[in-house]
Protein backbone atom coordinates (compact mmCIF):
# COMPACT_ATOMS: atom_id res chain seq x y z
CA UNK A 1 0.00 0.00 0.00
CA UNK A 2 2.95 2.56 0.92
CA UNK A 3 4.25 1.62 -2.54
CA UNK A 4 0.80 2.48 -4.43
CA UNK A 5 0.37 5.90 -2.26
CA UNK A 6 4.32 6.66 -3.43
CA UNK A 7 3.89 5.62 -7.30
CA UNK A 8 0.57 7.66 -7.28
CA UNK A 9 2.49 10.84 -6.37
CA UNK A 10 5.05 9.92 -8.85
CA UNK A 11 2.89 9.17 -11.53
CA UNK A 12 0.37 11.80 -10.78
CA UNK A 13 2.98 14.86 -10.97
CA UNK A 14 2.37 16.68 -14.12
CA UNK A 15 5.10 17.79 -16.40
CA UNK A 16 7.41 20.67 -15.78
CA UNK A 17 5.55 24.19 -17.13
CA UNK A 18 5.43 25.27 -20.72
CA UNK A 19 7.96 27.63 -21.29
CA UNK A 20 6.67 28.66 -25.03
CA UNK A 21 3.32 27.80 -26.86
CA UNK A 22 5.23 24.68 -28.32
CA UNK A 23 8.24 23.80 -25.78
CA UNK A 24 7.95 22.05 -22.32
CA UNK A 25 11.80 22.16 -21.41
CA UNK A 26 12.90 18.10 -20.18
CA UNK A 27 13.97 17.70 -17.16
CA UNK A 28 16.97 16.36 -15.53
CA UNK A 29 17.49 12.55 -16.04
CA UNK A 30 14.76 12.63 -18.75
CA UNK A 31 15.66 10.30 -22.13
CA UNK A 32 16.15 13.26 -24.79
CA UNK A 33 15.90 11.49 -27.77
CA UNK A 34 12.52 9.81 -26.79
CA UNK A 35 10.98 13.10 -25.54
CA UNK A 36 11.86 14.44 -29.23
CA UNK A 37 10.65 11.38 -31.15
CA UNK A 38 7.45 11.37 -29.21
CA UNK A 39 6.75 14.65 -30.13
CA UNK A 40 7.55 14.46 -33.78
CA UNK A 41 5.26 11.29 -33.68
CA UNK A 42 2.66 13.75 -32.19
CA UNK A 43 3.53 16.74 -34.94
CA UNK A 44 2.05 14.26 -37.69
CA UNK A 45 -1.03 12.62 -35.36
CA UNK A 46 -2.21 16.46 -35.26
CA UNK A 47 -2.03 16.24 -38.76
CA UNK A 48 -3.77 12.87 -39.46
CA UNK A 49 -6.44 13.85 -36.94
CA UNK A 50 -7.02 17.57 -37.72
CA UNK A 51 -6.40 18.18 -33.79
CA UNK A 52 -3.72 20.27 -31.55
CA UNK A 53 -2.78 18.73 -28.40
CA UNK A 54 -3.61 21.35 -25.66
CA UNK A 55 0.47 20.91 -24.68
CA UNK A 56 2.87 18.93 -26.72
CA UNK A 57 2.88 15.61 -25.58
CA UNK A 58 5.48 14.25 -22.45
CA UNK A 59 7.20 11.03 -22.00
CA UNK A 60 9.48 9.38 -19.92
CA UNK A 61 11.08 5.82 -19.40
CA UNK A 62 9.32 3.54 -16.24
CA UNK A 63 9.75 -0.02 -15.20
CA UNK A 64 6.55 -2.07 -16.05
CA UNK A 65 5.61 -2.33 -12.75
CA UNK A 66 4.97 1.09 -12.25
CA UNK A 67 3.07 0.89 -15.45
CA UNK A 68 0.93 -1.16 -13.78
CA UNK A 69 0.39 0.57 -10.60
CA UNK A 70 -0.21 3.32 -13.29
CA UNK A 71 -3.19 1.43 -14.73
CA UNK A 72 -4.22 0.44 -10.97
CA UNK A 73 -4.67 4.06 -10.23
CA UNK A 74 -6.77 4.69 -13.05
CA UNK A 75 -8.97 2.04 -12.00
CA UNK A 76 -9.69 2.93 -8.80
CA UNK A 77 -10.05 6.94 -9.77
CA UNK A 78 -13.24 5.29 -11.49
CA UNK A 79 -14.00 2.40 -9.44
CA UNK A 80 -13.26 1.78 -5.35
CA UNK A 81 -11.63 -1.44 -4.57
CA UNK A 82 -14.83 -2.09 -2.09
CA UNK A 83 -17.40 -1.69 -5.57
CA UNK A 84 -14.87 -3.49 -7.14
CA UNK A 85 -15.33 -6.58 -5.05
CA UNK A 86 -18.80 -6.34 -4.99
CA UNK A 87 -19.09 -6.43 -8.43
CA UNK A 88 -17.39 -9.40 -8.27
CA UNK A 89 -19.26 -11.20 -6.41
CA UNK A 90 -22.86 -9.87 -8.19
CA UNK A 91 -21.26 -11.36 -11.20
CA UNK A 92 -20.57 -14.50 -9.36
CA UNK A 93 -23.95 -14.77 -8.55
CA UNK A 94 -25.72 -14.65 -11.60
CA UNK A 95 -22.99 -16.52 -13.68
CA UNK A 96 -20.89 -13.99 -15.62
CA UNK A 97 -17.49 -14.94 -14.98
CA UNK A 98 -16.31 -15.51 -10.87
CA UNK A 99 -15.52 -12.84 -8.51
CA UNK A 100 -12.37 -11.22 -10.10
CA UNK A 101 -13.85 -11.25 -13.51
CA UNK A 102 -14.67 -7.41 -13.65
CA UNK A 103 -11.26 -6.96 -11.97
CA UNK A 104 -8.93 -8.38 -14.86
CA UNK A 105 -11.19 -6.70 -16.86
CA UNK A 106 -10.92 -3.59 -15.66
CA UNK A 107 -7.22 -4.12 -15.63
CA UNK A 108 -6.66 -5.35 -19.09
CA UNK A 109 -8.42 -2.24 -20.85
CA UNK A 110 -6.31 0.42 -18.28
CA UNK A 111 -3.15 -1.30 -19.01
CA UNK A 112 -3.71 -1.11 -23.15
CA UNK A 113 -0.86 -2.39 -24.91
CA UNK A 114 2.90 -3.44 -23.99
CA UNK A 115 5.27 -1.54 -22.79
CA UNK A 116 3.13 2.00 -23.06
CA UNK A 117 1.07 3.83 -21.08
CA UNK A 118 -0.30 6.99 -19.51
CA UNK A 119 -0.14 8.25 -15.68
CA UNK A 120 -3.57 8.45 -14.44
CA UNK A 121 -3.89 12.07 -15.10
CA UNK A 122 -3.29 11.41 -18.85
CA UNK A 123 -0.13 14.51 -18.49
CA UNK A 124 2.46 12.17 -19.85
CA UNK A 125 3.64 8.74 -21.69
CA UNK A 126 4.85 6.10 -19.39
CA UNK A 127 7.48 4.01 -21.80
CA UNK A 128 8.95 0.80 -21.11
CA UNK A 129 12.71 0.63 -21.20
CA UNK A 130 12.79 -1.32 -24.52
CA UNK A 131 10.43 0.96 -26.63
CA UNK A 132 12.01 3.15 -28.88
CA UNK A 133 15.77 2.27 -27.98
CA UNK A 134 18.39 4.51 -29.73
CA UNK A 135 19.52 1.46 -31.74
CA UNK A 136 16.35 1.38 -33.71
CA UNK A 137 16.75 4.87 -35.67
CA UNK A 138 18.60 2.20 -38.06
CA UNK A 139 17.73 -1.21 -39.89
CA UNK A 140 19.39 -3.86 -38.46
CA UNK A 141 17.47 -6.94 -39.59
CA UNK A 142 17.57 -8.36 -43.03
CA UNK A 143 15.65 -7.03 -45.93
CA UNK A 144 11.95 -8.78 -45.15
CA UNK A 145 12.36 -8.02 -41.49
CA UNK A 146 9.36 -5.68 -40.46
CA UNK A 147 11.25 -3.36 -38.81
CA UNK A 148 13.50 -2.91 -41.78
CA UNK A 149 10.87 -2.33 -44.47
CA UNK A 150 9.14 0.31 -41.78
CA UNK A 151 12.90 1.85 -41.33
CA UNK A 152 12.73 2.12 -45.28
CA UNK A 153 9.99 4.30 -45.52
CA UNK A 154 11.52 6.58 -42.58
CA UNK A 155 8.98 5.27 -40.04
CA UNK A 156 10.13 3.66 -36.73
CA UNK A 157 9.11 0.58 -36.01
CA UNK A 158 6.94 1.13 -32.92
CA UNK A 159 5.82 4.82 -34.45
CA UNK A 160 2.65 3.81 -34.82
CA UNK A 161 2.02 2.08 -31.63
CA UNK A 162 2.90 5.36 -29.53
CA UNK A 163 0.44 7.35 -32.05
CA UNK A 164 -2.23 4.93 -30.72
CA UNK A 165 -1.22 6.10 -27.04
CA UNK A 166 -0.85 9.73 -28.14
CA UNK A 167 -4.99 9.63 -29.29
CA UNK A 168 -5.75 8.33 -25.70
CA UNK A 169 -3.66 11.81 -24.53
CA UNK A 170 -5.92 13.96 -26.78
CA UNK A 171 -8.94 12.18 -25.86
CA UNK A 172 -8.34 12.84 -22.24
CA UNK A 173 -7.43 16.70 -23.48
CA UNK A 174 -10.19 16.75 -25.29
CA UNK A 175 -13.18 15.07 -22.31
CA UNK A 176 -11.67 15.86 -19.38
CA UNK A 177 -12.13 12.86 -18.81
CA UNK A 178 -11.06 8.89 -18.54
CA UNK A 179 -12.26 6.53 -20.93
CA UNK A 180 -12.73 4.30 -18.27
CA UNK A 181 -15.71 4.20 -16.97
CA UNK A 182 -18.15 2.86 -13.61
CA UNK A 183 -20.87 0.66 -15.12
CA UNK A 184 -19.77 -1.87 -17.45
CA UNK A 185 -21.67 -0.95 -20.45
CA UNK A 186 -20.70 2.41 -20.34
CA UNK A 187 -17.47 1.11 -19.89
CA UNK A 188 -17.13 -1.65 -22.77
CA UNK A 189 -19.06 1.40 -24.93
CA UNK A 190 -16.44 4.16 -23.99
CA UNK A 191 -13.38 2.39 -24.43
CA UNK A 192 -14.76 0.51 -27.88
CA UNK A 193 -15.01 4.24 -28.81
CA UNK A 194 -11.37 4.83 -27.60
CA UNK A 195 -9.70 1.78 -29.01
CA UNK A 196 -11.64 2.33 -32.09
CA UNK A 197 -10.29 5.89 -33.02
CA UNK A 198 -6.44 5.07 -31.35
CA UNK A 199 -6.32 2.55 -33.66
CA UNK A 200 -7.35 3.54 -36.79
CA UNK A 201 -4.83 6.91 -35.82
CA UNK A 202 -1.97 3.79 -35.58
CA UNK A 203 -2.84 2.63 -38.86
CA UNK A 204 -3.76 5.27 -40.62
CA UNK A 205 -0.38 6.73 -39.32
CA UNK A 206 1.55 3.25 -40.57
CA UNK A 207 0.23 3.51 -44.28
CA UNK A 208 0.05 7.24 -44.52
CA UNK A 209 4.37 6.80 -43.58
CA UNK A 210 4.08 3.48 -46.24
CA UNK A 211 2.85 5.88 -49.01
CA UNK A 212 -0.15 3.29 -49.17
CA UNK A 213 -3.27 4.66 -50.54
CA UNK A 214 -6.35 5.58 -48.13
CA UNK A 215 -8.53 2.83 -49.81
CA UNK A 216 -6.14 -0.09 -49.10
CA UNK A 217 -6.89 0.50 -45.56
CA UNK A 218 -10.30 -0.98 -46.00
CA UNK A 219 -8.60 -4.43 -46.52
CA UNK A 220 -7.39 -4.31 -42.67
CA UNK A 221 -10.31 -5.91 -40.55
CA UNK A 222 -8.48 -6.03 -37.68
CA UNK A 223 -5.79 -4.40 -35.86
CA UNK A 224 -4.15 -7.39 -34.72
CA UNK A 225 -3.38 -8.09 -38.47
CA UNK A 226 -0.85 -5.54 -38.38
CA UNK A 227 2.36 -4.22 -36.85
CA UNK A 228 2.63 -8.35 -35.74
CA UNK A 229 -0.07 -7.64 -33.20
CA UNK A 230 1.34 -4.69 -31.38
CA UNK A 231 -2.19 -2.81 -31.41
CA UNK A 232 -3.94 -5.12 -28.92
CA UNK A 233 -3.55 -6.04 -25.45
CA UNK A 234 0.36 -8.61 -25.48
CA UNK A 235 -2.23 -10.54 -23.08
CA UNK A 236 -5.02 -11.11 -25.21
CA UNK A 237 -4.50 -13.85 -26.02
CA UNK A 238 -4.23 -15.56 -22.22
CA UNK A 239 -7.70 -14.73 -21.84
CA UNK A 240 -10.21 -16.77 -21.34
CA UNK A 241 -13.84 -16.76 -20.77
CA UNK A 242 -16.25 -13.99 -20.29
CA UNK A 243 -13.02 -11.48 -20.48
CA UNK A 244 -12.23 -12.68 -23.54
CA UNK A 245 -15.16 -12.05 -24.70
CA UNK A 246 -15.57 -9.13 -23.68
CA UNK A 247 -11.62 -7.41 -24.29
CA UNK A 248 -11.96 -8.32 -27.85
CA UNK A 249 -15.38 -6.32 -28.07
CA UNK A 250 -13.81 -3.14 -27.11
CA UNK A 251 -10.58 -4.12 -29.73
CA UNK A 252 -12.08 -5.11 -32.23
CA UNK A 253 -15.56 -4.14 -32.66
CA UNK A 254 -14.35 -0.77 -31.44
CA UNK A 255 -12.12 -0.55 -34.25
CA UNK A 256 -14.88 -2.17 -37.20
CA UNK A 257 -16.97 0.25 -36.25
CA UNK A 258 -14.93 3.28 -35.80
CA UNK A 259 -13.22 2.37 -39.65
CA UNK A 260 -16.77 2.21 -41.34
CA UNK A 261 -18.06 5.87 -39.90
CA UNK A 262 -13.96 6.71 -40.98
CA UNK A 263 -14.54 5.69 -44.70
CA UNK A 264 -17.87 6.76 -44.63
CA UNK A 265 -18.15 10.11 -43.16
CA UNK A 266 -14.51 11.42 -41.96
CA UNK A 267 -13.62 11.90 -38.66
CA UNK A 268 -16.97 14.22 -37.93
CA UNK A 269 -19.17 10.94 -38.42
CA UNK A 270 -16.86 9.48 -35.76
CA UNK A 271 -17.05 12.56 -33.23
CA UNK A 272 -20.87 12.32 -33.62
CA UNK A 273 -21.21 8.58 -33.11
CA UNK A 274 -18.55 8.66 -29.76
CA UNK A 275 -20.43 11.73 -28.44
CA UNK A 276 -23.88 10.14 -28.89
CA UNK A 277 -23.60 6.38 -29.11
CA UNK A 278 -22.77 5.60 -25.61
CA UNK A 279 -24.01 1.92 -24.92
CA UNK A 280 -22.45 -1.50 -26.33
CA UNK A 281 -26.07 -1.84 -28.17
CA UNK A 282 -25.24 1.34 -30.21
CA UNK A 283 -21.93 -0.22 -31.38
CA UNK A 284 -23.75 -3.68 -32.01
CA UNK A 285 -26.60 -1.61 -34.18
CA UNK A 286 -25.45 1.16 -36.28
CA UNK A 287 -28.37 0.98 -38.30
CA UNK A 288 -30.77 1.96 -35.29
CA UNK A 289 -31.34 5.09 -33.27
CA UNK A 290 -29.22 5.72 -30.84
CA UNK A 291 -30.66 4.15 -27.80
CA UNK A 292 -32.69 6.22 -25.42
CA UNK A 293 -31.91 6.42 -21.65
CA UNK A 294 -33.57 4.25 -19.64
CA UNK A 295 -34.92 5.84 -16.19
CA UNK A 296 -34.45 3.51 -12.88
CA UNK A 297 -36.35 4.29 -9.76
CA UNK A 298 -34.33 4.85 -6.64
CA UNK A 299 -33.71 0.78 -5.52
CA UNK A 300 -35.11 -0.28 -2.12
CA UNK A 301 -33.48 -3.19 -0.06
CA UNK A 302 -34.93 -5.97 -0.23
CA UNK A 303 -34.23 -6.98 2.99
CA UNK A 304 -34.16 -4.07 5.80
CA UNK A 305 -30.94 -3.62 7.46
CA UNK A 306 -29.27 -4.43 3.78
CA UNK A 307 -27.35 -1.32 1.93
CA UNK A 308 -26.27 -1.39 -1.56
CA UNK A 309 -22.69 -1.40 -1.96
CA UNK A 310 -22.18 -1.85 -6.00
CA UNK A 311 -24.75 -0.61 -8.86
CA UNK A 312 -23.96 -2.00 -12.44
CA UNK A 313 -25.20 -1.92 -15.71
CA UNK A 314 -24.38 -4.87 -18.13
CA UNK A 315 -25.68 -3.68 -21.39
CA UNK A 316 -26.47 -5.47 -24.32
CA UNK A 317 -23.16 -7.28 -25.42
CA UNK A 318 -22.71 -8.55 -21.27
CA UNK A 319 -26.05 -10.22 -21.61
CA UNK A 320 -24.89 -11.84 -25.04
CA UNK A 321 -21.75 -13.02 -23.82
CA UNK A 322 -23.62 -14.17 -20.61
CA UNK A 323 -25.69 -16.66 -21.98
CA UNK A 324 -23.25 -17.56 -24.98
CA UNK A 325 -20.51 -18.66 -22.30
CA UNK A 326 -22.91 -20.58 -20.29
CA UNK A 327 -25.20 -22.25 -22.84
CA UNK A 328 -22.78 -22.81 -25.67
CA UNK A 329 -25.17 -21.11 -27.85
CA UNK A 330 -24.21 -17.71 -29.71
CA UNK A 331 -27.68 -17.80 -31.77
CA UNK A 332 -29.05 -17.88 -28.31
CA UNK A 333 -26.98 -15.11 -27.20
CA UNK A 334 -28.02 -12.39 -29.74
CA UNK A 335 -31.82 -13.25 -29.14
CA UNK A 336 -31.45 -12.87 -25.40
CA UNK A 337 -29.69 -9.61 -25.95
CA UNK A 338 -31.84 -8.04 -28.57
CA UNK A 339 -34.39 -5.55 -27.85
CA UNK A 340 -32.52 -4.48 -24.40
CA UNK A 341 -34.05 -1.18 -23.29
CA UNK A 342 -31.69 -0.79 -19.75
CA UNK A 343 -30.53 -2.82 -16.69
CA UNK A 344 -29.50 -2.91 -13.14
CA UNK A 345 -27.16 -4.71 -11.81
CA UNK A 346 -27.49 -3.93 -7.88
CA UNK A 347 -25.56 -5.44 -5.32
CA UNK A 348 -27.05 -5.65 -1.47
CA UNK A 349 -24.92 -6.14 1.50
CA UNK A 350 -25.49 -6.10 5.38
CA UNK A 351 -23.21 -6.51 8.60
CA UNK A 352 -23.13 -10.38 8.12
CA UNK A 353 -20.76 -9.36 4.77
CA UNK A 354 -20.80 -11.24 1.96
CA UNK A 355 -21.62 -14.24 2.57
CA UNK A 356 -25.18 -12.99 3.59
CA UNK A 357 -25.35 -10.43 0.29
CA UNK A 358 -28.52 -10.08 -2.34
CA UNK A 359 -28.24 -9.81 -5.83
CA UNK A 360 -30.69 -7.95 -7.66
CA UNK A 361 -30.70 -7.48 -11.48
CA UNK A 362 -33.70 -5.46 -13.36
CA UNK A 363 -33.60 -5.61 -16.64
CA UNK A 364 -36.20 -4.19 -19.49
CA UNK A 365 -37.02 -4.30 -22.94
CA UNK A 366 -37.81 -2.83 -25.80
CA UNK A 367 -41.35 -0.88 -26.29
CA UNK A 368 -43.08 -2.99 -28.99
CA UNK A 369 -44.14 -4.97 -26.03
CA UNK A 370 -43.25 -8.39 -24.10
CA UNK A 371 -41.49 -10.17 -27.17
CA UNK A 372 -38.40 -9.46 -26.15
CA UNK A 373 -38.44 -9.89 -22.30
CA UNK A 374 -39.85 -13.11 -22.77
CA UNK A 375 -37.08 -13.92 -25.44
CA UNK A 376 -34.59 -13.01 -22.42
CA UNK A 377 -36.74 -14.50 -19.69
CA UNK A 378 -36.37 -18.05 -21.79
CA UNK A 379 -32.88 -17.47 -22.32
CA UNK A 380 -31.37 -16.77 -19.15
CA UNK A 381 -33.04 -19.69 -17.44
CA UNK A 382 -31.45 -22.11 -20.37
CA UNK A 383 -28.00 -20.64 -19.22
CA UNK A 384 -29.21 -21.10 -15.19
CA UNK A 385 -30.20 -24.84 -16.18
CA UNK A 386 -26.68 -25.45 -18.35
CA UNK A 387 -24.74 -23.65 -15.16
CA UNK A 388 -26.12 -26.23 -13.01
CA UNK A 389 -26.72 -29.44 -14.65
CA UNK A 390 -29.20 -31.65 -12.97
CA UNK A 391 -31.41 -28.64 -11.27
CA UNK A 392 -34.48 -26.92 -13.40
CA UNK A 393 -36.19 -24.04 -13.10
CA UNK A 394 -39.51 -24.89 -10.98
CA UNK A 395 -42.92 -22.85 -12.17
CA UNK A 396 -44.28 -21.13 -9.20
CA UNK A 397 -46.93 -19.15 -11.01
CA UNK A 398 -47.38 -15.52 -11.79
CA UNK A 399 -44.96 -15.34 -14.34
CA UNK A 400 -42.18 -16.56 -11.41
CA UNK A 401 -39.65 -19.41 -11.67
CA UNK A 402 -37.47 -21.00 -9.34
CA UNK A 403 -33.99 -22.61 -8.86
CA UNK A 404 -32.22 -23.96 -6.03
CA UNK A 405 -28.71 -24.96 -6.07
CA UNK A 406 -26.55 -25.93 -2.50
CA UNK A 407 -26.33 -22.68 -1.31
CA UNK A 408 -28.57 -20.14 -3.66
CA UNK A 409 -32.04 -19.75 -4.18
CA UNK A 410 -32.19 -17.48 -7.49
CA UNK A 411 -35.66 -16.48 -8.74
CA UNK A 412 -36.25 -14.96 -11.75
CA UNK A 413 -39.67 -13.38 -12.44
CA UNK A 414 -41.21 -11.75 -16.07
CA UNK A 415 -43.67 -8.88 -15.74
CA UNK A 416 -44.67 -7.19 -19.11
CA UNK A 417 -41.46 -5.79 -20.76
CA UNK A 418 -39.67 -5.99 -16.99
CA UNK A 419 -37.16 -9.30 -16.00
CA UNK A 420 -36.24 -9.34 -12.26
CA UNK A 421 -33.53 -11.91 -11.24
CA UNK A 422 -32.60 -12.35 -7.60
CA UNK A 423 -30.30 -14.21 -6.33
CA UNK A 424 -30.07 -14.86 -1.96
CA UNK A 425 -28.25 -17.60 -0.45
CA UNK A 426 -30.38 -20.16 1.31
CA UNK A 427 -31.78 -19.33 4.43
CA UNK A 428 -32.47 -15.41 3.65
CA UNK A 429 -36.09 -14.06 3.32
CA UNK A 430 -37.94 -15.61 0.39
CA UNK A 431 -40.75 -13.57 -0.23
CA UNK A 432 -41.84 -13.29 -3.82
CA UNK A 433 -40.65 -10.37 -5.25
CA UNK A 434 -42.30 -8.45 -7.80
CA UNK A 435 -40.76 -7.05 -11.26
CA UNK A 436 -39.81 -3.12 -10.59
Amino acid sequence: MITLVIAAVLLQATPPAESDATVIAPRPGDDVGLLDEVRRIGRRVEILRGETFTRPPFAVRVPDHMREIAAEIRIYDVLSRERLEARGRAWADIGLGDTGSPRRLYLSLAADLEGLGFDPQGNQLLVAPGKLPPGDFEPTGGEDDPATVLMLTGMRPHAPVVSHLLMHVRQRERTGRDSLEDRTDRLLASSGWAEGEANLTAIRYLFAGMQVTESVMGFVKSPAEVLDGMLVPSGLDRLTGIESDLVHFVYFEGYRRAAELHRGGGWKALDDAMKNRQTTSDLMHPERDPRRRTEFPEPEPPEQGMELVDEDSLGEQTIVTLVSHLTGKDSLGLQAGDGWAGDRLYRWEDDSGAVGGITEWITRWNDAGPSSAADFDYAYGRALEARFPGRTLADVGNGERTLLTTDRIYRIHRQGAAVRVIVRPLGASAAAPEAR
